[in-house]
Order: structure tokens, then C-alpha cells, then sequence
């Protein structure tokens, strides 16, 4: 258990770091996280290092050109930063992660519950509306398997 400037010192770094990442500043807002830090970008899948999480974040983002990222709200609890997020931008390109795109407007909200450990963030998980973000791309077959 944390105490609550640590919390509340948890909270500032989470919010910093969605801005870094807002402006871009990829390089910097790994800066605020571990040496042994993973990304769960769905609940099964694992990547281990801030690299692999940069290249996806940046990968995902940078397509959608002057995009604008806002954090709605923020909640800290002993070592865990929930953020609330929106994103919006139009996908230049003709092709989004396989997708034809076409130049589209997506609008996504997603959450993320960001773990601390020593004033750094050693874990993020991800959770948003896969089906949604298709949708809005005008995919019709998901090609869905059980």
C-alpha cells in the first residue's frame, strides 16, 4: 500500500503521459515508464518493453495525422491510474492496420488502467471497442471465428 502523495504523484505522471503521447513525444513519455514495463493492448496479448509499445502506440496513432487526444477523467487508487480517453482524427492513406480506409473520421474512446511502481509505469492495459473502430472504417467482414 501507497500513501497518497504517491498516488496523487501517480496521477500527474499518468496525465503527463497521455500528453506526451497526444503531442506525439513518444520518446518521452517512454521515458515515464519502466525498464521491465508491459502493455496489454487486450486482455491476451502480452508485450514486454516500452519499445514494442511505442512502435504500436505510434503505429496506430500517426495515421490519423493532426489527431487530437483528450483525457476526459483521471482516477488513482494506491498504485493504479485509471484514465478515460477520447481519440479523433482522419486516417490519411489509403490503408489502416489492413483496412481500406479511404480517408476516414474515426472516433474512439478507450480506457486504460496504468500500473506504478517507484514513480514509473510499469504496466498499462488497454480496453476499447475493436468493432467499433471497424465499423466506423466501413469493414463489413470481420471474419469472425469461434
Amino acid at each position: 500500500m501507497i500513501n497518497e502523495a504517491e498516488t496523487m504523484k501517480n496521477k500527474e505522471i499518468a496525465r503527463k503521459f497521455y500528453e506526451l503521447i497526444a503531442a506525439k513525444k513518444y520518446d518521452e513519455a517512454a521515458k515515464l515508464c519502466s525498464d521491465d514495463f508491459v502493455y496489454y493492448p487486450q486482455v491476451s496479448t502480452r508485450l514486454e518493453g516500452v519499445d514494442k509499445f511505442i512502435k504500436l502506440e505510434s503505429e496506430n496513432m500517426d495515421p490519423a495525422g493532426d489527431f487530437k487526444m483528450e483525457t476526459k477523467f483521471i482516477i488513482a487508487e494506491n498504485d493504479r491510474v485509471a484514465v478515460y480517453l477520447t481519440f479523433e482524427g482522419d486516417l490519411i492513406g489509403d490503408e489502416w492496420r489492413g483496412a481500406k480506409v479511404n480517408n476516414k473520421h474515426i472516433y474512439i474512446d478507450f480506457m486504460t488502467m496504468l500500473r506504478f511502481k517507484d514513480g514509473k509505469i510499469v504496466e498499462k492495459r488497454a480496453k476499447y471497442d475493436r468493432f467499433d473502430i471497424l465499423k466506423q472504417l466501413g469493414v463489413k467482414d470481420f471474419n469472425l471465428k469461434y
